[in-house]
């Protein structure tokens, strides 16, 4: 997903670096019409008093205001009152108030602060313009409107020269597909990169999936990574099941034949009907394939699966198919007993039924341990045996019966105070560590962005709109 202001961080010192490397000019300013034109000598030299239906050029700009003083000596020209300006680069700006330095080009806004740009229309009660480097910095909270979306800020930074932007505090950005808060914010709009920082979330509406973390950033290909103390939730499709990830690092592709999610670090996956730990995981949207790389558990249901790899194939959010290699090792105990009935083997697959265990399928080196119970659930022996394939079947979550291929050696162990501690060579049984359903779900820490503007509309602004509709109005009848 490329979005305008999916991420920024504010690094002022290094968008300086983007600005042209020349001197301003003094420009020139140029009267067009005023009501009433005065001139007065003050302690700062000569003053151009011009009051009403004021209307100015400079080298640089168109400018209307109700009132202005034109400070000759000072090279200062204040506005005041309905203040419009339009910059050369059709940009638009109004303010209740305006101050513009002809020699350095330099100018401040105060007062219900618009400025229009082709990308976005700004809010914001103060604006810094510097008119030859094309550089906008709002000192105060700001309120960004574009074709995608809201973004709103504490403040900010926009660079015209190399299309970036910087915002800072209490960021947040909404648009019809997804959700977004952070400290700070970066972007290079013009190679689509964005940057996020510092208290990072996320909500990908298309997906319904939220993420967290401490630093975020995307670009054009559909990259995204986040990373610091993250943590993803996914609803499904049916909002009946919830995924929570836990990871050091997240890395997401996601185009149109591609949407893939990378977990690194410390990988920790709880679900309604699963829970799993490993180094890293990879999960394929749209085969709906799971992959748990390095010191992998698994648990389903009673069934605990131990793995360097699991291969794990999903059917609508349940596990339907798994594969583990190698020389993984299963444990699952005895409804009855609940002793563990283990195997293990050089490769492990299990085949599921409405989230039930009902096949598992070892081969080759199959080694297994299974105990028994007599007519009234009681223990009695355990089955102790090898071979080159071993399949066991269930029923019910429950071992009901096995199949052994080629290579059989086994024995049957009556029942003895050592048999409910038998134990294969590769065992491993830590349900302690099994992931538990998370306390709190992945939620904004701020209130909703306000649908309405933070001002009443200038009243030039309006006309402005009112211009935009009739002209929109002529060209559809045409």
């Amino acid at each position: 997903m490329n979005h305008r202001y999916f991420f920024l961080i504010l690094i002022f010192p290094a968008l300086m670096l983007c600005a042209p490397e020349k001197a301003p000019a003094q420009s020139q300013v140029q009267i067009i019409r005023a009501d009433v034109l005065e001139g007065e000598q003050t302690p700062s030299g000569p003053v151009r008093k011009l009051i009403g239906n004021v209307e100015l050029r400079t080298d640089d700009a168109h400018i209307l205001a109700d009132s202005a003083f034109h400070f000759l000596e000072l090279n200062l020209l204040r506005a005041f009152g309905n203040v419009q300006i339009e910059t050369e680069k059709n940009e638009l700006i109004w303010a209740d108030r305006a101050m513009y330095d002809t020699e350095s080009e330099e100018s401040e806004f105060e007062g219900n602060v618009i400025i229009k740009t082709r990308e976005a229309t700004i809010f914001s009660q103060r604006l810094r313009y510097d008119f030859f480097f094309e550089i906008a910095a709002f000192p105060d909270r700001l309120r960004l409107e574009d074709e995608d979306g809201i973004l709103v800020a504490d403040r900010g930074l926009y660079f015209a020269e190399s299309d970036s932007a910087a915002f800072v505090g209490n960021v947040q950005v909404s648009d019809e597909s997804q959700y977004i808060e952070a400290d700070s914010l970066y972007s290079r709009r013009e190679i689509d990169y964005y940057e996020l920082h510092g208290n990072v979330f996320l909500f990908d509406i298309e997906n319904r999936t939220r993420i967290v973390g401490d630093y975020s950033e995307s670009d054009s290909t559909g990259y995204r990574l986040v990373e610091g103390n993250t943590r993803l939730q996914r609803i499904n499709e049916a909002e009946t099941d919830t995924t929570f990830l836990i990871a050091n690092r997240l890395e997401m592709f996601d185009s149109d034949t591609l949407r893939i999610v990378d977990s690194f670090g410390n990988v920790s996956i709880w679900s309604e009907t699963y829970a799993s730990l490993s180094d890293s995981a990879r999960f394929d949207d749209l085969t709906e394939e799971f992959f748990l790389y390095g010191n992998a558990r698994l648990w389903q249901d009673e069934l605990q699966l131990s793995s360097p790899q699991i291969d794990i194939q999903l059917v609508d959010d349940e596990v339907d198919e798994l594969l583990a290699y190698t020389r993984p090792f299963a444990a699952t105990p005895d409804s009855a007993s609940g002793r563990l009935n283990q195997i293990e083997g050089d490769s492990l697959r299990i085949y599921f039924e409405e989230g039930k265990v009902k096949r598992i399928h070892v081969k080759p080196n199959g080694e297994m341990i299974f105990h028994s119970n007599d007519e009234n659930d009681e223990p009695d022996g355990a089955l102790q045996l090898t071979g080159e394939q071993i399949i066991m079947f269930f029923s019910g979550g429950d071992a009901d019966s096995m199949n052994v291929y080629r290579g059989i050696e086994g024995q049957y162990l009556p029942e003895s105070p050592e048999v409910e501690n038998l134990r294969l060579p590769g065992f491993i049984w830590e349900p302690e560590r099994r992931p538990q359903r998370p306390e709190n779900w992945l939620h904004p820490a701020r209130d909703p962005i306000p649908e309405e503007r933070p001002f009443p509309l200038p009243r030039r602004y309006q006309e402005y709109l009112e211009g935009v509709i009739q002209n929109e109005g002529i060209q559809n009848s045409e």
